[in-house]
């Protein structure tokens, strides 16, 4: 509603004579004290185009709005180069309480791919960000009207398969496994690059590993199904423990050998070329390098598989687009393998979204030298800090109830830290951060719900269904409940973006402009009217912020 009120805004002054070029330029912001209006529209570009000073103009938009008697707007006032318009209390508090419902587009239909763990490795803090965005982004983009389908994609073939299983043959024959299967066999790679590292010697035996693999060797292909499954099965573990649900499944082990069809048909048809017996798509005149489609001694790689993975995808499901993410080391693969694709005939639209990487303090993460952080003692550590934290402000609380709101926060920590930053930025991981119940924090925002609802199980009056009209609301409660009616701002923001960070710092925004109010305001006043008004208000801030929390992927605790 807050958007098809700024395009009402637009449409009036270009009534009055602003260009359609200077109507598309016109910014509309928050005034900094709530006391001067809700929304403030600044006047250069205005006073450019008519000619005359900034102060000027806004005088002229506050008399071209005044004129209009637009029944949305209470008052307008100008404040040097900005016009800052009131808006009328009954109809911000109406839609807030009874937002229009968004209807799901039929088209286009959207397939998005995320979290593209390696099976028989471990899943990390950099996975991590990839399952969080993905998850955050799916959400944004569903709420916003779009019709999504997400999927998975498991690397479950390939020469880190070989190294892992060559491994656990040479050194862990015979060894019964643990209970955490995927986590015993994940320590197998790293032990596999040493080993290989301090004997160049054992990598043909790697090597004719990963042939009997791709011949499906009846021993080796027994065991790599079996070891497969137990990566899976924490995969799927961790997914549900992260609220993670996805519509559909691929592995590459599924797609692999088809892809070596495709390869052959961009040979036949002369789109590809060999070279020094490999088969490459060269982009070089595009100055975007060559790609490799099939290595030199005939072996496939995960180009192979991603052509075929492309094709079964929009087999599968009719959609429109494909929209795949990773990290942003990957920016020039996939525009290479959309030119690919493209060429082979492809006429849908396909889509990379990337984001940068998660890294320690003391630099980049690697699997291979291992050096990474692990989900699972990520999330055991956090838990851990967690009990601590809510043992000191809840004695009184069975270990049960402790482990439990524990467990939820260190996941709600966990999950914002991987979308309060813009996927362009670096994510410097500090685990002690993440649980600081003061600043930009899933704790905090967490903790505002939970004072939420603290104030309802104080009060005796249960709120309004619907705020009262004719009310006498001050400037801070209008100011949040404007606030409110711009959360559809902020999802649409996040949504065209592809940036979730933007619907976080609305909810931090809220969070601290709630704590504000509660800390200036009596919200159970003594008079009965006063505090059914305010407690109306502060359930749809409870709401607003639970929702909001819901589509960055976060769980919401009640009570802390």
């Amino acid at each position: 509603m807050i958007e098809q009120f700024f395009e009402s805004l637009k449409k009036t002054l270009r009534a009055a004579g602003v260009s359609d070029a200077i109507a598309a330029k016109i910014q509309f912001s928050e005034p900094p004290n709530p006391a001067l209006g809700d929304i403030s529209i600044a006047c250069f570009a205005l006073a450019a185009e008519w000619g005359i000073k900034p102060p000027e103009a806004a005088v002229r938009v506050q008399s071209v709005l005044e004129a209009a008697h637009i029944p949305t707007i209470a008052s307008a006032t100008v404040a040097g180069p900005y016009c800052n318009i009131k808006l009328a209390t009954d109809w911000v508090t109406a839609v807030v309480a009874k937002p229009p419902r968004v209807k799901t587009a039929t088209r286009p239909r959207i397939m998005v791919e995320y979290s593209q763990p390696n099976t028989h490795k471990e899943f990390h803090i950099g996975h991590m960000r990839n399952a969080c965005y993905g998850n955050a982004l799916v959400n944004i983009w569903r709420a916003a009207g779009r019709n999504i389908t997400a999927v998975t994609y498991n690397n479950d073939v390939g020469a880190h398969v070989a190294k892992t299983l060559w491994a656990y043959k040479k050194f862990h024959a015979g060894e019964k496994a643990p209970t955490e299967k995927g986590r015993w066999l994940a320590g197998m790679y790293v032990e596999a690059t040493a080993a290989l590292d301090a004997h160049p010697e054992w990598k043909d035996d790697v090597s004719d590993v990963l042939r009997k693999l791709e011949t499906h060797d009846k021993a080796w292909f027994k065991l790599w199904k079996q070891t497969r499954n137990w990566s899976l099965d924490e995969f799927h573990a961790i997914y549900r423990e992260l609220g993670l649900k996805f519509d559909a499944s691929f592995n590459e082990s599924d797609v692999k050998e088809r892809g070596h069809k495709i390869v052959d048909e961009l040979l036949t048809r002369h789109i590809a070329r060999e070279s020094n017996g490999a088969i490459i798509m060269d982009f070089e005149a595009q100055k975007k390098g060559v790609l490799i489609l099939r290595k030199s001694d005939g072996a496939g790689n995960y180009t192979t598989s991603d052509l075929a993975l492309a094709q079964e995808k929009f087999k599968r499901t009719a959609v429109d687009e494909a929209v795949i993410i990773t990290d942003n080391r990957q920016d020039l693969y996939f525009q290479q393998l959309f030119l690919t694709l493209h060429a082979f005939g492809f006429t849908q639209k396909l889509t990379h979204l990337s984001y940068d990487l998660v890294t320690l303090p003391e630099g980049a993460m690697s699997s291979r030298k291992g050096n990474v952080v692990l989900y699972e003692s990520l999330r055991d550590d956090v838990v851990d800090a967690a009990i601590a934290e809510t043992k000191k402000r809840h004695t009184d609380w069975s270990d049960k109830k402790i482990r439990a709101t524990a467990h939820t926060l260190a996941i709600a920590a966990i999950k914002f830290t991987m979308v309060k930053t813009s996927p362009k930025n670096i994510i410097v991981f500090d685990k002690n951060e993440m649980l600081s119940f003061d600043g930009y924090t899933a704790p905090y925002l967490e903790y505002t719900l939970a004072r939420v609802n603290s104030i309802f199980k104080k009060s005796r009056i249960a709120p309004r269904a619907q705020p009262p009209k004719k009310y006498s609301w001050t400037d801070a409660e209008q100011s949040l409940w404007v606030k409110l009616l711009r959360v559809t701002e902020a999802i649409k923001r996040a949504a065209e973006s592809n940036d979730p960070s933007e619907l976080a710092k609305y909810c931090f925004e809220l969070a601290k402009n709630f704590a504000s109010y509660y800390e200036n305001t009596r919200v159970l006043d003594d008079d009965k009217q006063i505090r059914a008004a305010r407690l109306g208000l502060v359930k749809q801030i409870g709401a607003t912020l639970e929702r909001a929390m819901k589509l960055l992927g976060l769980p919401i605790i009640k009570e802390m």
